[in-house]
């Protein structure tokens, strides 16, 4: 494997871990990741916003 590739792939790798990291970090600190404004419509708002009891 050459350098230009390695190197690529590390950070490649890192800005994919970084993504996790903070979707897991918000979502812990509740909140969510729609960007539609209001998710009132939304199939999937009961998994974004889950109730909590």
């Amino acid at each position: 494997m050459d350098w230009p590739t390695l190197i690529v792939a590390l950070i490649v790798a890192v800005l994919f871990a970084l993504v996790i990291f903070f979707h897991f970090r918000n979502k812990k600190k509740g909140k969510h990741s729609c960007s539609c404004g209001g998710c009132s419509g939304c199939a999937m708002s009961d998994v974004c916003h889950a109730k909590k009891d």
